[in-house]
């Protein structure tokens, strides 16, 4: 199921993955320019996405750092087409005990980027977080329900949100839980392999972030996914940056920097590029180092 990932499976092609769960299923593809601060997160036999949230920073998924991020590049809609910012990875650090409570973690880029980060939500933006209303899921993963095939290409959908607490399935973390997660998707709508670590938009402000499949749900994708609430990690991203973000702004008074909104005290440590990742669904994208550095130079 896609709440157990396996590493060992890193060592295999995009095509060994029949059965398991693909990128962005239902969605369409990204016009140039739409998604300037999406990353596509490049590890030696791995792909992931994320978000620039600061000059030099990108969030994606903690089980992302396991495969050792070495490059982002920003601004792509077509990995294997030139165009985009490449920049290399300074640092990558994951949440603390990131597999049963934030499954997040910051990369540190060797230099800021030319794209605009995005701003993470405020209270007064995650208060729209509700059973029904819509948040949009974009990434590189794969398109197909069986997880099969190969996909370059970034994708967008819309996602239903179906419990924004995360206390209904039994993958949700309880160390987090309520509200440290959501759940949205299904129906054919879901995220996949490759858009681990990506963005979820809500009201153009980041509230999520993609971490794993369902525990209930037979097909890899398509059943609907569990993602991280951004706005709960602000002050440990903060902490093991040492860069601010910015917060969504909206009728209400935007939180302050820094702050959580949560009822859990988020850890100020962090976890280095090794090990830990045994027994965990990742929706990363294993595939060879010929596919993952098949873009051209623009």
């Amino acid at each position: 199921m896609r709440n157990q990932l396996v590493l060992a499976l890193v060592l295999f092609s995009a095509n060994a993955f029949a059965g398991i769960p693909a990128p962005v299923v239902g969605g369409s593809t990204v016009a140039t320019g739409a998604y300037p601060d999406v990353a596509l997160v490049v590890a030696p036999m791995a792909l992931c996405s994320g978000t620039l949230i600061a000059p030099d920073v990108v969030l994606t998924a903690g089980h992302c750092i396991d495969t050792h991020p070495q490059e982002v590049l920003l601004g792509s809609v077509d990995y294997t087409k030139p165009g985009g910012e490449a920049i290399r990875v300074k640092s990558a650090t994951a949440y603390p005990s990131w597999q049963t409570q934030f499954d997040v973690g910051v990369l540190v880029l060797e230099h800021a980027a030319a794209a605009k980060p995005r701003p993470i939500a405020s209270a007064c933006t995650a208060k729209d977080l509700e059973a029904g209303n819509d948040v949009t899921v974009v990434g590189f993963g794969l398109t197909d329900a069986a997880g099969t095939g190969q996909n370059t290409k970034l994708h967008q959908a819309k996602l239903a949100v179906v419990d924004p607490a995360c206390t209904a399935d039994a993958a949700c973390n309880a160390k987090v839980a309520p509200n440290g997660e959501f759940v949205a998707g299904g129906d054919g709508i879901d995220a996949c392999f490759g858009d681990s670590g990506g963005p979820i938009y809500l009201d153009d402000a980041l509230i999520g972030v993609v971490s794993r499949g369902l525990g209930t749900t037979a097909e890899p994708c398509g059943g609907g996914g569990i993602y991280v609430r951004a706005d709960r990690v602000v002050s440990w991203i903060e902490s093991t940056t040492h860069r601010k973000v910015t917060r969504s702004t909206c009728d209400a008074k935007a939180d302050a920097s820094g702050s959580d909104n949560s009822q859990q005290s988020p850890e100020t440590g962090g976890c280095s590029t090794a090990g830990g990742a045994a027994g965990w669904l990742a929706l990363a994208l294993v595939v060879g180092a010929a596919l993952m550095l098949a873009r051209r130079s623009a």
